[in-house]
């Protein structure tokens, strides 16, 4: 009995160190998977940043491009009611114009394209 006792203790010993180490390890595995998923959500939150920036500044590009707009509309009408332009050109220039704003949202100033 005294050595099967000892057997068993020492079988018990072995489980006890394999369960030990393999305990160990998924700690190990666990602690890096939670360091890549910091760093991942520090690049999402950089990410994120960078891209609000980028929304403002196409935001205030396209608010400076809208006002061109405008302002070459209204320059194009002021020369259409002087005296002595040329019709041609201005319908070109009207036409150039009614074109370009075929590729604005209609929320932007386009209009739908009939199909």
């Amino acid at each position: 009995p005294l050595r099967k006792a000892k057997i068993t203790a020492e079988a018990a010993v072995k489980r006890s160190e394999k369960a030990t180490k393999a305990a160990a390890d998924a700690r190990e595995a666990a602690e890096k998977a939670a360091v890549e998923a910091t760093n991942a959500r520090k690049a999402a939150e950089d990410a994120r940043e960078a891209s609000a920036k980028a929304k403002a500044v196409a935001e205030a590009a396209l608010d400076d491009a809208s006002k061109k707009l405008q302002e070459a509309e209204d320059y194009l009408e002021e020369v259409k009611s002087k005296p002595g332009c040329a019709h041609g050109a201005l319908w070109w220039i009207e036409r150039e114009l009614h074109e370009q704003k075929a590729y604005l949202p209609e929320s932007k100033g386009g209009y739908r394209k009939k199909n």
